[in-house]
């Protein structure tokens, strides 16, 4: 669990995270989680669940438990019925990813259907908060210098562009499920785009010394071509090149 959540971390610091699954009705899912592991083992925080079609976030309380080599954690949403909660089974084998890891597990499915694949992603130095220019954005929890690795892009990979997507060549995109679905655009971004010589993921890596609390923007016209999605940039540069 240690190589997962950092061993520089206070015990009573929370560990930010996001989980990922495809619901049964095909609607992707996003947990915003913020958890604090005890030392016996005991989980406990809470969690905002945003579903990509509106970004509207479900608050819940999370609670859980280490036991051997799994990760138990229930979101009880607002409700207080069985309906209003989720439980969850994540292995604590990190798979390896481009920065950072992830937890593979599953989430049950409601009213006892079947469960459906779970991603817990962890990426040291991000948290996913609200954007001052776009609904949510990937924010940055420590300094970060010029050049350095912010975080990978995972997923699928697919011919099919979307508004969240990255491409990485003609008709081949990667539809991001940790916190890459949540980085907007800039117009005079923070990171740029350098992808894996082996396998071509893009890595967002800083333009300049970024400090905490700044967001991991990039420029979407740099690499995205014809956009998927019509939006009006707020960012704050002063001229706009969507």
């Amino acid at each position: 669990m240690t190589l997962f959540f950092g061993a520089t971390r206070s015990a009573s610091e929370p560990v930010h995270l996001i989980g990922f699954h495809v619901a049964a009705d095909g609607s992707r899912l996003y947990d915003r989680l913020a958890l604090v592991i005890e030392a016996d083992g005991r989980v406990s925080g809470r969690a905002d669940r945003i579903a990509e079609r509106d970004g509207v976030a479900r608050p819940a309380e999370a609670r859980g438990l280490l036991m051997g080599a799994q990760l138990a954690l229930m979101l009880e949403f607002a409700g207080g019925n069985s309906a209003a909660e989720a439980g969850v089974m994540l292995d604590l084998a990190p798979e390896a990813r481009r920065h950072g890891a992830a937890l593979a597990g599953r989430i049950a499915g409601p009213g006892g259907t079947a469960a459906q694949p779970y991603v817990m992603a962890h990426a040291p130095a991000a948290r996913l908060d609200r954007s001052p220019t776009h609904g949510w954005g990937t924010v940055l929890v420590a300094p970060v210098s010029v050049g350095e690795t912010v975080l990978g892009i995972d997923g699928p990979v697919g011919a099919r562009q979307t508004p969240y997507s990255f491409r990485t060549d003609d008709d081949r995109h990667v539809e991001p499920t940790g916190y890459g679905h949540f980085v907007n655009h800039a117009c005079e971004p923070s990171c740029g785009i350098v992808y894996d010589s082996e396998t071509a993921l893009p890595t967002l890596v800083a333009l300049r010394d970024l400090a905490a609390g700044e967001e991991v923007t990039f420029d979407y016209t740099r690499t995205e071509g014809d956009l998927a999605g019509a939006f009006a940039c707020r960012c704050p540069a002063k001229v706009h090149k969507v």
